[in-house]
């Protein structure tokens, strides 16, 4: 123990203090410096000075009595008499919300892509593009509503239950409806006289 503090004395007797680095606490004092020769009063009073220059440009803006209130946003006890009453600060606006229909959704989707395929189709301009857009719309609608169709139609004649044919005859009316739908945009977005495919 005492050779380890030996050697420490001699080490720092070798090293002279100005070759030791600055310390975190000294500040490095440059001429050009904003702060070079003030004092921390002096700063103070600048920084001061310039705050209330800068304030100066919003004087009017700072005359203007600012109401203390003690709630900033939420009401406290809101009754549906009151003034400040909205739907939206209360879980009444969400109950009158309807739940999102996926397969409407999906349905509403599917008419819109129909659409563009017959707005495409008309506004083509030569017979292989319209023939092309029309393979694309029948594809379209084979994939998205006839292939259930057949399936659903061969389960029908499958089936015995009465129970079960009613529920298939129905999803086959309801296909054959959107089908129906397709076909009807398909003739009012891409007319007859088009059709030279």
């Amino acid at each position: 123990m005492k050779s380890t503090q030996k050697i420490s004395c001699a080490v720092d007797s070798w090293i002279t203090e100005e070759e030791l680095p600055p310390r975190a606490g000294l500040k490095v004092i440059r001429r050009n410096g904003l702060n070079y020769g003030l004092t921390e009063d002096e700063i103070q009073d600048r920084n001061e000075f310039i705050r209330c220059y800068l304030l100066s440009y919003h004087e009017l803006l700072t005359m203007i009595p600012k109401q203390d209130t003690k709630e900033d946003f939420f009401i406290v006890d809101c009754d549906i008499n009151d003034p400040e009453y909205s739907a939206f600060n209360t879980v009444d606006y969400q109950r009158q919300m309807r739940p999102f229909n996926k397969y409407g959704y999906a349905i509403k989707k599917m008419l819109e892509r129909v659409k563009d395929l017959a707005i495409i189709h008309s506004s083509a301009s030569d017979d292989e593009s319209r023939s092309k857009e029309h393979k694309r719309y029948q594809a379209f609608v084979n994939r998205k509503l006839r292939n259930r169709l057949l399936t659903l139609i061969e389960r029908y004649n499958a089936t015995q239950n009465e129970e079960q044919r009613f529920k298939l005859k129905q999803q086959i009316a309801e296909l054959n409806r959107r089908i129906l739908d397709c076909k009807r945009i398909w003739e009012r977005y891409a007319p007859p006289e088009n059709w030279d495919c």
